[in-house]
């Protein structure tokens, strides 16, 4: 057997080579994972810097797939997809110029002057692209051309970066081969020493695990009879201890030391207990108030002798807790188990954390809560229980009845009209049928004499019993109605833009009719001698033909929300010309009337001022109703000289007395003031302070949609102006426009015929549209008027007669809406055939958008439909012999104004 003296001399031997040698292997082993992670970091640096330049080049392949199918099919898609490739391909190129990982690459020759020159053919190919759509084939042709010649250059460079990387990756993996060879040499070398090293110490290990054995034997059977008796205590999940007759340790398990682990230092078989206590007080597991050690040692050992038997618990410092139960045997022993209760001590603690965290959450729910047992009896309730009822504290108790909240709810008025007995009858019925199925839950709603809405909610309990909850709902109920009556006026709203829709579509085909009618009718006239009666008959037919025009446009501005264009005119005349409009929509009981109209004049949009009186005076024939009345119309200038407030003000006069709101603010000045008053049936109060609010309506759904004074209050507001509006209620409305009023010396717009001799040509001109009789007449007065003209009813009829001989055609007028092909479809084909070839449209309404869209065509103008005669022979004039470059300037959403 080895003995210590061996030992020692064993360890500084062998043992300090064992760790030496394993040191050795562990450094071998961390440089051959070094040499294959840089190995693996070359070649994948390799592999990102040639990806780089691969990824250029299938770039170039995508973008130069894009241009063609743009070239296929030319539209925006395809126009967007072809810049998007652009764009990524262009951003491939500055990163092989700069950062770290394509470094290895710029050392490669002809790289970097290589991605320069090709940077700067993208800079010359930029603007092409960015005007892709306008951009004729020839110079498309151009740009495949030089993307054509950029592949050749980015070929060669991937190549040269792949014969660069074989050519690095392989030099790499030599150096590192031949540093592998030597380490695996040393690394065998390494290995044939340690597996003498190791025989060494084997043949020693063997020599003592033979004495080991021996030495296990011997103890083996020493202490065979202890284990057992040991295996068996230390079985018991709790921990046991016995005391003799003297008072010290005769047996302990190994729970128990784990259940005292202060004092496991000093617990052996034949410690005294005063002992043990002893040592609990010196490690800190009990402390002693007063310091009286030995007092309170021997106050404990009397407690112990005085009963056979005892059971308590008792709290450790750590925190744990104990139930220890001892009994005194026959021959005066004491048996003691004690037993870890420490969880079941902190689940009695979570309970009634959690209880406590009940009541917390229940008070500060929304929802007011009551639990009612099987007996009916209350048992849980929460704040808002209270707070919802407003029960008083006299009938809420622990244990009061569900009979009685049900009684106070009754004689309250709660439950709604009726008996109090029978409400009471009927609610304990249904609580009772309830509670005894002890399945679904009874849900009503009660209206407060506050005019709150509760929503009570009883569920049953599968204990018996019944759980309720009680919530407010009163801003539900509201906000529900509120939405409700919004989505009606939504709907509304939906039918009267879906009108707008209609009547600018009726408006823009009305507009051909009246271009014939137009057309035809000034023939006539110039057939036709002006002393003839015939004349002056068709004068009327033209004049009627002009007014037709712009009420078309009326609607065509309406219909397509149109920007608000203001010019000054004569506002009286204006008005006037409005009413002249209205009176047919007028009802027969409604008298409309002007009383009072003087001469003024404003800045403003004659369209937008028809709005005004076309929304006002029909409110005023709808307050008014079935019964007979009038409304009234007066124009006046006036001084303001104190102003108004500067924001919107409504003002409230005492009982009797008419209810006032103003919108808008006016500084001291000059104005005009539009004032209708009606005869209707007023507005109430309480009301007033609302009717600007857009879609808010008094009508029934169907009748208004609530955009009327909301569209005047925004229409006075973009002129700068003021409305005020005075009602009382039985007596009638009285509402003031007030617009800036302007010099009566500036120069006003106003409706003239000038007549003059029409400007005459020559030259040969080819028209296009749709509508037959307008194109007949339209021809006819060009040919009148000197030209030659070939008229066709299909675009592209028209376009294979210009494919012919393009040269032969002077002046091309186009309509802009027709079938199969529109203007603008058609103008494109022409310009790409001749560019320089001149071109009229003409289009019944240009928005804002589409005027941006067709001046990027190249027209010469854009003429409102319907045309006259004068202002087409001015037109072709300006078309075929431009003054100066301003005249060629497309304005047509000038143009189509009326």
């Amino acid at each position: 057997m080895m003995g210590f003296k061996n030992l020692g001399w064993f360890i500084p031997r062998y043992g300090i080579l064992i760790i030496g040698f394993g040191s050795f292997l562990v450094g071998v082993f961390f440089i051959f994972q070094g040499l294959i992670q840089q190995r693996e970091i070359i070649e994948k640096e390799s592999r990102i810097s040639v990806w780089f330049l691969a990824q250029t080049e299938i770039e170039l392949l995508r973008f130069t797939e894009s241009l063609k199918d743009f070239e296929l099919a030319r539209t925006p898609a395809t126009a967007q997809e072809a810049n998007e490739r652009f764009e990524i391909f262009w951003s491939r190129l500055p990163p092989l110029l700069a950062g770290s990982q394509t470094a290895e690459l710029r050392s490669i020759e002809g790289l970097v002057p290589a991605v320069k020159a090709l940077i700067k053919v993208l800079e010359a190919l930029e603007p092409d692209m960015q005007r892709l759509m306008a951009l004729p084939r020839s110079e498309m042709a151009s740009i495949n051309a030089r993307l054509d010649e950029l592949r050749g250059p980015i070929h060669d460079l991937v190549r040269r970066a792949l014969l660069y990387e074989s050519n690095e990756v392989s030099r790499a993996r030599e150096r590192h081969n031949e540093l592998y060879m030597q380490l695996l040499g040393l690394f065998g070398l390494t290995v044939v020493v340690g597996l003498v090293i190791f025989g060494l110490l084997f043949r020693q290990i063997v020599k003592t695990n033979r004495a080991i054995v021996e030495k296990d034997v011997a103890a083996t059977q020493a202490i065979a009879a202890r284990n057992e008796l040991e295996l068996a205590i230390n079985s018991i999940s709790e921990g046991f201890i016995v005391y003799d007759q003297e008072d010290r340790v005769a047996l302990f398990n190994k729970r128990y030391v784990d259940l005292h682990p202060m004092q496991a230092d000093d617990l052996q078989v034949g410690v005294s207990f005063s002992d043990l206590l002893r040592a609990a007080v010196r490690n800190g597991g009990v402390k002693v108030a007063d310091g009286d050690v030995e007092g309170w040692i021997e106050s404990v050992l009397e407690k112990r002798r005085g009963a056979p038997e005892a059971t308590f618990e008792s709290r450790l410092s750590d925190g744990s807790w104990l139930k220890i139960s001892e009994r005194w045997t026959v021959d005066g022993r004491l048996v003691g188990v004690h037993t870890d209760i420490t969880a079941l001590k902190e689940r009695e603690q979570l309970i009634e954390q959690k209880s406590r965290l009940l009541e917390t959450t229940l008070d500060n729910m929304k929802q007011g809560i009551a639990v009612f047992d099987a007996d009916s009896r209350l048992v849980l309730f929460n704040n808002q229980f209270l707070t919802i009822n407003q029960y008083p504290e006299s009938i809420v108790a622990e244990g009061a009845s569900y009979r009685t909240f049900v009684e106070y709810a009754a004689e309250r008025g709660d439950l709604g009209a009726g008996a109090p007995t029978a409400l009471v009858r009927s609610q304990m019925g249904a609580i009772e049928r309830l509670m005894r199925t002890r399945t679904g839950s009874l849900r009503q709603q009660r209206k407060l004499d506050d005019a709150r809405v509760i929503e009570t909610i009883a569920s049953a309990l599968p204990t018996g019993g019944i759980v309720k909850t009680y919530e407010d709902i009163t801003d539900r109920i509201d906000s529900e109605a509120e939405r409700s009556r919004l989505m009606e006026m939504y709907h509304a709203a939906q039918k009267t833009q879906a009108l707008g829709t209609l009547a600018g579509g009726i408006a823009h085909d009305f507009n051909n009719i009246i271009g014939g009618i137009v057309g035809n009718c000034s023939l006539l006239m110039a057939d036709s001698p002006q002393d003839e009666p015939t004349h002056a008959r068709l004068r009327l037919i033209m004049d009627s033909g002009t007014r037709a025009r712009d009420l078309v446009r009326q609607i065509l501005t309406f219909s397509r929300n149109a920007e608000s264009l203001r010019k000054p005119l004569d506002l009286s005349a204006t008005v006037q010309e409005s009413l002249k409009t209205l009176r047919p929509l007028m009802p027969n009981n409604v008298a409309l009337r002007t009383e009072g109209v003087d001469p003024c004049y404003v800045a403003g949009d004659a369209t937008q001022i028809h709005q005004i009186i076309l929304n006002v005076c029909i409110n005023a024939a709808q307050a008014i109703g079935d019964r007979d009345g009038r409304v009234s119309v007066s124009i006046q200038q006036v001084d303001v000289d104190d102003g108004f407030p500067g924001n919107d003000v409504s003002a409230r006069d005492r009982a009797g007395q008419p209810s006032r709101i103003r919108s808008g603010a006016l500084p001291n000045g000059a104005y005009a003031r539009i004032t209708i008053i009606d005869t209707g049936c007023g507005i109430p109060e309480e009301v007033m302070p609302r009717i600007f609010e857009p879609f808010y309506t008094t009508k029934e759904v169907g009748d208004g949609t609530g955009l009327g004074l909301a569209a005047v209050q925004g229409i006075v507001r973009s002129h700068e102006g003021c409305i005020e509006v005075e009602s009382l209620p039985g007596v009638g409305t009285r509402v003031d426009v007030y617009l800036p009023a302007i010099s009566a010396t500036l120069p006003v717009m106003q409706p003239k015929v000038v007549e003059q001799q029409a400007p005459q040509g020559s030259e040969r001109i080819l028209l296009v549209d749709d509508d037959r009789i307008l194109l007949a007449a339209t021809k006819e007065i060009l040919m009148r008027l000197g030209y030659t003209v070939e008229a066709h009813n299909e675009p592209q009829l028209a376009l294979s007669v210009l494919e012919e001989d393009p040269e032969a055609w002077d002046l091309v007028i186009t309509d802009r809406s027709m079938p199969k092909m529109n203007g603008e479809e058609l103008v494109r084909s022409l310009k790409g055939l001749r560019p320089d070839l001149p071109v009229l449209m003409l289009s019944g309404f240009v928005s804002t958008e589409d005027s941006e869209l067709l001046a990027t065509l190249g027209l010469a103008a854009v003429i409102g439909k319907p045309v006259f005669p004068d202002e087409l022979a001015t037109a072709v004039r300006r078309a075929l012999v431009p003054v100066d470059a301003a005249t060629r300037q497309v304005e047509p959403a000038r143009a189509a104004q009326p």
